[in-house]
Formats: C-alpha cells, structure tokens, sequence
C-alpha cells in the first residue's frame, strides 16, 4: 500500500480551538478494497466511523491526498463536513474549496465506474492530482484519461450548483494526529447514519489558523504500508 507522508506540527492552542468549533468523529481504517495500481490502493478505502449516533462499519471512502500518510488499522478523529456548504474560496485544512468540490465531483462518479478497474483507477488519480499535482506527476496511474478527468473537473465545478453535491461528505482531520502523522482527508457519499456533518462554516473558525500552518508542511517521499 503506497502513501505519501507529510509531518505536521500543531500547537495545543489550535488544537483546542478547532475541538470546541465543532464535535469530532472517529475513523478507523480497516482495510482496503484490494484494487491497485502499479502497487498504489485506489477506491475503495474501508473504514469503520464511530460518531454520537453509533457505529458505522465497513463504510467506502475515497482518500483525497496523495501525500500524507495513514495506515490500516490506525484511528483518528475527523469532522464530517457537507460539501455542499464549501464555497470554491474557501480554505480548509490547508486545501481550497474549490480542491474539495472538484474532488466531489470526481467521486460521483465512482458509482457509473462500478466494475471497471481502469475507470477507478483514473478517477482516484485524478483525484489525488487536484491537491496533489506534484505528488502524482511521475505515476503511470496518472494517465491520459486520469489528467483529463482532472481538467474537466476543476474547469466545470464552478458551474455547478451546490444541489450537485448534497449527500456528499468530506472528512476533515482534527485535533492532534496519531504516531505524529498526518491523516488524508477522505469523502464519502452517502453520510453514515452515525453521523451529523458540519456546515463548512464551523469547520473555517477552527482551521483558518490550521491553514497557515499547511504552507510550512515539507513533502516526504513514499511509504509502503504493508497490508
């Protein structure tokens, strides 16, 4: 399993900010859904989410950031965020709104991609390739079709609608991040039962500052999980 990794160093005093901004949920990575290419996982990403109305188990998601890293099996906490309240110029988590829309975008069509290996494997690279541009410019993975799904993405998600994307879900890393790693930002459609998203503009009070931080992450070479 090949992930990127990026360290970041967070003062108690943004962490305690963003706890009280709004109520974290947990995830647990649990496991991969077996496709890869060239040996890096791609959709689905398997993940138990445990939030004030009880557990989920097992839940589809699809991992945003090419260069951080997480492992199966490690749990942090997260704030579900309803995408459709993002704005394109909004910040968060050091990502832009107009990054996450297009990456929602891109997930919707995970589901028309359902038992095409190569038209997953193209949209979680063009997925990735939105935050991550640099991270994914030398992997086959990101090819033709990969690149233009990308395009097409970020030049026709400023027409749409917020409607385009009521059920979808991103989830936001907060607090202090385990074994001082940096958890992926994940989404998912539908939202799990056991849990209630945020609007987006909660979630900007308490990563505003976090943003700042964001610029002075240094980009780390691969990791491979063993899985």
């Amino acid at each position: 399993m090949h992930l990127k990794a990026a360290v970041a160093a967070l003062s108690l005093s943004l962490v305690c900010m963003f706890s009280r901004v709004s109520f974290a949920d947990s995830l647990t990575l649990t496991g991969v859904g077996g496709q890869n290419t060239d040996g890096v996982y791609v959709y689905p990403y398997l993940f138990t989410v445990t939030g004030p109305g009880g557990t989920n188990t097992l839940l589809d998601m699809s991992c945003l950031n090419f260069n951080r890293d997480v492992s199966i099996g490690q749990s942090w906490n997260a704030t579900p965020v309803d995408v459709s309240s993002i704005s394109a110029n909004a910040s968060i988590d050091g990502e832009t709104g107009a990054e996450i829309l297009a990456d929602a975008y891109l997930y919707n069509q995970y589901a028309g991609a359902a038992g095409n290996a190569q038209q997953t494997s193209d949209l979680q690279f063009a997925i990735w390739s939105i935050m991550d541009p640099s991270g994914v410019s030398g992997e086959s993975g990101f090819d033709a079709n990969a690149q233009a799904l990308a395009s097409t993405a970020l030049s026709t998600t400023p027409t749409l609608p917020p409607s385009d994307f009521a059920n979808d879900i991103v989830f936001i890393p907060s607090g202090s991040y385990p074994n001082g790693g940096e958890p992926q930002i994940f989404m998912t459609d539908p939202p799990p039962s056991a849990v209630t998203p945020e609007p987006a503009s909660l979630v900007l009070v308490g990563t505003g500052l976090l943003g700042a931080f964001a610029l002075l992450r240094r980009r780390q070479g691969k990791v491979v999980l063993q899985s």
